[in-house]
């Protein structure tokens, strides 16, 4: 049982490795240091199949550099996949020195004892502080379960040490043959197999998840600017269907005499203004505000539970400070604008559209009447006669 459980762990691990390398060309790219890991840990458990009995010095320094790279991978992994700083000198310096200390009783003071239970407690310091780095980053219930998973391999290795210290109390090389030929000692070798195991289906199911993820979130959102795109708001829209109608208002945005601009000062001007305008709702609309870009220089923003009033008072200041921009860092050497409609939800309403077809006629009337207006439905805007002015509009 115990051969064919040494000739299977290693496949199991190997086929991870594999597989998390291959994940890496769906564009995950912790998947190439979770596979880098898992084969490290495959050529650990295997290395003693080529190796004689008399060989012991090269075994032990081998298979001790392969596991401490396995779990240096592993809390790599964790680090690039939760976007924190991966303290990569640091780390290397740490496993440069562990290494060191666990070649020194294989080599010098030959020590099976200490050398066994450092090299455990070293792999566990490799990995412990990077799950720590990156407690508070989870996004999901699966990468929950993928702490949960690296938080068990780091505690079953410390308790396997724990429980050789405790078995082996002299030290001598008798007990330590006994206890590693026991099956008390197999059985703690399967359970931490079974451990990496876990945590390996763990981390291939954190890899489809946040995989899953960057592919709606591609689908829903626009390349360019990062905001929604109609298939994302739509997505995210209220829901008309049920007893109480939702409450809120819509404001339709459009750059002003954009084609001017492309055809004038060429295209990649004319994204850095759509990019720029982009930022500016960003910045300065409500966190709860759902901003889209519907195409080309034309956004539309949905906020709930908001009046027509206070949206138009926004719209003002984003209408101000866009005209107010400079442009010249990106090559354009004129002030651009942009125009706004504004409409509230409305009785009888069967969907969001219905107010953004108000609040797009609305911006209609704003290009028609001049453009770098704010026009909204039931309520005079005010005129600033400075720069940039605003034209006042009444639509009752």
């Amino acid at each position: 049982m115990q051969d064919n459980f040494a000739y299977l762990l290693p496949f199991i691990m190997l086929t991870f490795g594999l597989v998390f390398l291959g994940l890496q060309t769906m564009g995950f790219k912790p998947a190439r240091f979770w596979g880098i890991g898992y084969i490290c840990a495959a050529l650990g458990f295997s290395s003693p199949m080529f190796f004689a009995d008399d060989a012991f010095l090269a075994h032990a320094l081998i298979s001790n550099i392969l596991f401490f790279s396995a779990f240096f991978f592993y809390g790599h992994a964790l680090l690039v996949q939760f976007e924190v700083k991966t303290l990569l000198g640091w780390r290397i310096g740490f496993l440069a020195a562990a290494y060191a200390v666990v070649s020194y009783f294989i080599v010098f003071q030959i020590d099976l004892r200490a050398e066994l239970a450092l090299s455990d407690l070293m792999c566990a310091a490799l990995l412990a502080p990077c799950i720590l780095l990156v407690a508070n980053k989870t996004r999901h219930v699966m990468d929950k379960v993928l702490l949960a998973a690296s938080s068990a391999v780091v505690l079953e290795t410390i308790t396997r040490v724990s429980v050789l210290l405790v078995m082996t109390p002299g030290g001598s090389p008798r007990d330590i043959d006994a206890f590693m030929a026991s099956d008390y000692a197999f059985l703690m070798q399967m359970t931490a197999s079974i451990f990496g195991f876990l945590m390996a289906l763990a981390v291939l199911a954190s890899v489809v998840a946040n995989v899953l993820l960057q592919h709606r979130h591609a689908a829903d959102h626009d390349p360019l600017t990062g905001l929604l795109n109609r298939r994302g708001f739509d997505d995210r829209s209220p829901d008309f269907r049920g007893q109480e109608q939702p409450e809120g208002t819509v404001l339709m945005c459009d750059i002003d005499h954009f084609k001017h601009v492309n055809d004038q000062f060429g295209h990649a001007a004319g994204d850095r203004v759509i990019i720029g305008f982009a930022e500016l709702l960003k910045e300065r609309l409500p966190p709860q505000a759902r901003i889209a870009r519907f195409g080309g220089e034309e956004f539309v923003v949905y906020l709930p539970d908001t009046t027509a009033t206070e949206i138009a008072v926004l719209a003002n200041m984003l209408r101000v400070s866009f005209a107010a921009r400079e442009w010249t860092a990106v090559g354009i050497d004129r002030q651009i604008s942009a125009s706004f409609g504004i409409s509230s939800i409305a009785r009888g309403d069967h969907s969001i559209h219905d107010a953004i077809a108000r609040a797009d006629s609305f911006l209609y009337k704003a290009k028609s009447n001049g453009r770098n207006q704010v026009v909204q439905e039931g309520m005079s805007v005010l005129r600033a006669q400075s720069a940039p002015p605003l034209k006042i509009i009444s639509i009752l």
